[in-house]
């Protein structure tokens, strides 16, 4: 369904329910491409060819670049603005439809402050830096992969400063103001003080820095010493049972076996191997999750199989008739 551009007076003349359902037309039209993304980034950690590198960075950045632009756009735009005027929104739309609008409205507004170029940089770094990793792993090299990981931390600070700025992360801008002040420092200087809190809204809302900070002391005082405690035995465990020459056709027949015994659904789904094990996909009809199989250590291919299980049950249940929404 494609959404033409109305004025102010047009929309306000429509119902809440066909406001709805023109947003979520084109929130719809969004995911398809996010899925199309990801199905791209699965191949590349599957089964694409090496030499395909550098294009396939080139196709992640168009895509981004496109898919920035119709999560930006002024229509979709105009139908938050309008929807977010309305009074009667809790009479006309059930709990998921309201949370539809409002995380729509969050994401529009932070992604309103990134630059398209800041958008399509980003997904074409994170696709090499696939390759590098890749590259890196195999040959016990970091050296490889150090540059990417570098790059990647710099493009993550100026997107959490873009959205500092625009006055999304008020939060971390307090942390980050107070911490410049204390040490003397001027708008000018580098301080990353309450970045991590911008990141953690993304991943975790509402939830705390300094909460986080107090978990992570807690833990500490706690492992540290159970940790020492351990090693101070130096108990030798039999892992021999683990360790042999095992067939990888054999293992991978297993795995197969174990996910579908979890409740994989293999029609609406695939288990393969990559470099390290994941799950994604497009949707719950296709979720595409991975392993990888060591020949002198079976337990490594059947513990990724199981976790990455987990994920792939939890995207295959989700409710169908919101699953193209946020």
């Amino acid at each position: 369904m494609t959404v033409l551009a109305k004025s102010s007076t047009e929309l306000r003349s429509e119902s809440v329910r066909s406001l709805y359902d023109q947003l979520t037309a084109r929130l719809k039209d969004l995911n398809h491409l996010n899925g199309i993304a990801g199905l791209l980034n699965w191949d590349q950690e599957v089964m694409m060819p090496s030499k395909a590198a550098a294009s396939r960075a080139d196709q992640m950045s168009t895509l981004a670049g496109v898919s920035h632009e119709m999560q930006t756009s002024p229509v979709l735009g105009s139908l938050l603005e309008e929807l977010e005027q309305r009074q009667d929104l809790s009479a006309e739309l059930n709990p998921y439809e309201l949370a539809n609008i409002r995380l729509s409205r969050k994401t529009y507004k932070e992604e309103t402050l990134l630059p398209v170029e800041h958008v399509k940089a980003n997904a074409a770094l994170n696709s090499k830096a696939v390759g590098a990793w890749v590259e890196a792993r195999k040959e016990s090299d970091f050296s490889k992969f150090a540059p990417y990981l570098e790059d990647q931390v710099k493009i993550v600070r100026q997107r959490v400063a873009y959205k500092m700025k625009g006055g999304v992360c008020e939060e971390a801008r307090k942390i980050n103001e107070k911490a410049r002040a204390s040490l003397g420092l001027t708008d000018t200087d580098e301080c990353y003080k309450g970045y991590y809190q911008a990141l953690l809204n993304e991943y975790e809302p509402g939830f705390k820095d300094d909460r986080l900070q107090v978990l992570f002391s807690d833990l500490r005082q706690n492992l540290v010493p159970l940790i020492a405690k351990i090693k101070a035995k130096n108990f030798q465990h039999d892992n021999g049972y683990i360790q042999g020459d095992f067939d990888v056709k054999k293992q991978t027949e297993f795995s197969h076996r174990i996910s579908k015994q979890i409740g994989f659904d293999t029609d609406a789904g695939r288990l393969d191997v990559s470099t390290h094990p994941f799950t994604g996909g497009a949707h719950p009809t296709d979720v595409r999750m991975t392993t990888r199989y060591t020949i002198n250590n079976f337990q490594e291919g059947i513990t990724g199989t199981i976790h990455e299980t987990g994920h792939s049950l939890y995207e295959q249940g989700r409710n169908k008739e919101y699953v193209d929404t946020p």
